[in-house]
């Protein structure tokens, strides 16, 4: 393959994101691996204390930084990589972008939020999990407010491509999330 097929190859990746991993896919099954990890990061509010979050993620998902404010923790799917790379999918992350923020918000008032394809109401921590419909592919997510209520409608999100709906890769996925979810920890550290 000549560097010009190469650049073309990056460049259709990028132009659809999500897109590497269907491949992946086609030519085999999901492959999670057999153990987990905490992650863990620190935020500092604005009125000097610190938080320590922390829940476990499967060693298929690596960190990855992000560029966009509205998401933390990001983990994508990427089983041989060190590190994960922002806009791969599937990828397990904390976020309140527009659609998180807006479903949490809804939820709070009303018990339920457009565009749910599954809802389950939820006590302590999290108010809900759910599935819905996210820029093409889907989310698997739970709402919930964090640090104390110091930041409001964020979720525990999941995102991955539609074509995975109704495989043992999705099967597969929930449960990762499912995990992370039971595992979370928030604490106050100052």
């Amino acid at each position: 393959m000549g560097l010009f097929d190469k650049l073309a190859k990056k460049l259709k990746q990028v132009n659809a994101p999500g897109e590497a991993f269907q491949n992946v896919l086609a030519e085999g099954e999901l492959v999670l691996a057999p153990t987990s990890r905490f992650a863990e990061e620190f935020f500092y509010g604005e009125d000097g204390c610190e938080y320590r979050t922390a829940f476990l993620v499967n060693d298929a998902f690596k960190p990855a930084k992000s560029h966009a404010g509205e998401v933390e923790m990001l983990h994508t799917y990427a089983p041989d990589g060190e590190y994960g790379e922002e806009d791969s999918y599937p990828y397990l992350a904390i976020q309140c972008d527009d659609p998180v923020y807006a479903a949490v918000e809804e939820f709070k008032e009303g018990g339920a939020f457009t565009g749910a394809l599954e809802l389950t109401p939820l006590s302590g921590k999290f108010y809900f999990k759910a599935k819905m419909e996210y820029f093409g592919g889907l989310m698997y997510f739970y709402g919930m407010d964090c640090y104390e209520g110091y930041l409001e409608n964020q979720g525990l999100c999941l995102v991955y491509p539609r074509t995975l709906v109704g495989t043992e890769a999705e099967r597969k996925l929930m449960a990762m999330l499912d995990e992370a979810a039971e595992s979370y920890r928030e604490e106050r550290t100052t």
